[in-house]
């Protein structure tokens, strides 16, 4: 029926001789085997072991300055609380006691071994991340079924990718910081809905690492509580209750409620009241503009849509868990009501790993291969992550801080400031903290005052007052106001900074045409503060900022 296809390497006698065919054998045999080795190299694997390795080398990017700005500001707090300060009265900050707690660790091993302080977090950092990398990827072996091979080899690359590439500049963001620590937590989640017997020390360990990351911010306590709800839908309650995994973050979380009521009481005393009369008010967004704004419009949009496909599609407790965590990236973006980048970090990368997800879940289910053989399975991975590198590429310029940082306002500030210092005593008042964080990291420069920014009178001043003052008279100021207005004016006459850097630029509505609020008019009515100031003079004007220089 089917006509043979003779063999060319059997003999035939009419036309060759058995010396003939040992000759016609040996004739090629170097290209043969070589073709045979080529086409038996497992070139798959290759180009999928180097999407990994470009992630990797991709934290290599990070040391470079500068670091992320708000980092900077953690950074510097911690390492005045190491050298003695005390925590929210030397340095008033809205974070909690457990964000700088953790931040202390990179610090004390700058002064350990004369590294700096951003330099040290950084590859902290990256051991964390490759820690929970590789606590991930045994998770996902130990969960998954063998026949999931899209699964196997698209998840742990984008996992990572989400963890590394990703953030960009949001790198060391403490929204970054929780999903490294909380990622390992997720996956054993999911397996643990799923029936899975996951280690008892492996749930206690991931439990407590992701603890510290949700007990940073109040707003990250969604994760858990989300996820939890649906391990026990699916678990019950008996198997739930003794379960290591949700008593080790809780533990976590009640330490934490516990230390700063003990040793920083002041977060609640002080601290707290600020945050809740006049943090609000700086860059506050309301819902809709939350909800159609650049950061939080997609992820809004996109992931109630996945959810569709986690929950009646693929139907897998991994791609539900995810669809969780994204939820809860949402809920916790909304609940700090700026809609800035940072925040809505978590919801755009659980969204983008939720859809990955749920492709490789789809691919696992309808997609046929040869048994054993995970080639195609990871030919697809490698090629969706270079569309998603691109994808990233386009929206993002990779290292743009870094590669703009020669002609940055940190480094021409530097420059100003590093050869006109008497000593390492500044005080700079803005409504940012962007450029003097880092530049005070980088520099080693103290500011002589308890607040790393205006920000305080940028929510006293966020609306025009109805007598239409432009400055609150002294005696009829806020507490909190004339806190800021005594406080500024003691640490300026008791610090006495070699340089006095001031923003021409308030932050603050202009109630009184042609006149800007300015933060030496405001302060030059404090005549404490006034009497030092006239200890200084002009060094001149660059960009926005004024900047004056002690008499020697």
């Amino acid at each position: 029926m089917f006509a043979r296809i003779p063999d060319p390497t059997m003999s035939n006698s009419n036309n060759s001789a058995p010396d003939d065919l040992a000759q016609r054998d040996t004739a090629q045999p170097r290209d043969a085997r070589s073709l045979d080795r080529l086409a038996g190299f497992d070139w798959s694997r290759l180009f999928h072991t180097l999407v990994l390795s470009v992630c990797i080398v991709w934290l290599a990017g990070y040391f470079l300055p500068p670091i992320n700005h708000d980092t900077a500001v953690l950074l510097y707090i911690s390492k005045l609380w190491l050298e003695g300060g005390r925590l929210y009265v030397d340095a008033i900050d809205i974070n909690t006691p457990l964000v700088f707690v953790l931040h202390l660790l990179p610090e004390a091993l700058a002064k350990l071994t004369g590294l700096g302080g951003p330099t040290v977090l950084v590859a902290l950092l990256g051991l964390g991340i490759l820690a929970s990398f590789q606590t991930c990827r045994t998770v996902l072996a130990a969960s998954l079924e063998p026949y999931r091979a899209f699964s196997a080899a698209l998840l742990p690359v984008l996992l990572l990718f989400l963890l590394i590439v990703f953030p960009n500049y949001m790198f060391t963001q403490r929204e970054h910081i929780m999903m490294v620590l909380g990622m390992p937590y997720l996956l054993v989640a999911s397996a643990r809905a799923g029936g899975t017997d996951m280690p008892r020390r492996l749930r206690i360990a991931t439990g407590l690492m992701a603890g510290l990351g949700f007990a940073m911010k109040p707003y990250f306590l969604a994760f858990p509580l989300l996820v939890e709800l649906y391990v026990l839908s699916r678990r019950g309650f008996r198997s739930t209750a003794t379960d290591a995994a949700p008593w080790s973050v809780l533990a976590v979380c009640v330490a934490h409620a516990l230390f700063a009521v003990l040793v920083t009481p002041e977060y609640f005393t002080q601290v707290l009241p600020m945050a809740q009369d006049f943090y609000s008010r700086v860059a506050d967004t309301d819902l809709f503009d939350l909800a159609t704004g650049t950061n939080l419009a997609a992820p809004t949009i996109i992931l109630p849509l996945l959810g569709i496909v986690a929950f009646w599609g693929v139907r897998s407790h991994l791609s539900r868990v995810i669809f969780l965590a994204g939820v809860a990236g949402l809920i916790s973006a909304y609940a700090q009501g700026k809609g800035w980048p940072y925040h809505a970090l978590p919801a755009r990368a659980f969204t983008l790993f939720l859809a990955g997800t749920a492709i490789a879940s789809v691919l696992d289910n309808t997609a046929w291969m040869r048994r054993g053989d995970r080639r195609p399975a990871r030919w697809f991975a490698s090629a969706l992550m270079l569309l998603v590198f691109y994808q990233h590429g386009l929206a993002r310029v990779p290292f743009a801080q870094q590669l703009a940082y020669a002609d940055s306002e940190v480094k021409k500030l530097a420059d100003i400031i590093t050869p006109q210092r008497l000593d390492n005593r500044i005080l700079i008042l803005s409504p940012g903290i962007y450029p003097h964080f880092p530049l005070l990291n980088y520099t080693g420069m103290k500011m002589t005052m308890r607040f790393e920014s205006m920000w305080l009178l940028q929510g006293v001043y966020a609306e025009c007052n109805d007598n239409g003052a432009l400055y609150n008279d002294p005696a009829r100021m806020s507490e909190n106001e004339a806190m800021v207005f005594r406080s500024v004016a003691e640490d300026f006459n008791k610090g006495r900074p070699s340089i006095l850097v001031v923003d021409k630029i308030a932050g603050i509505p202009e109630c009184i045409a042609d006149m800007p609020f300015s933060y030496l008019d405001y302060f030059n009515r404090n005549p404490l503060f006034a009497e030092r100031f006239l200890d200084y003079e002009p060094l001149l004007e660059y960009d926005r900022y004024e900047i004056y220089l002690r008499r020697r």
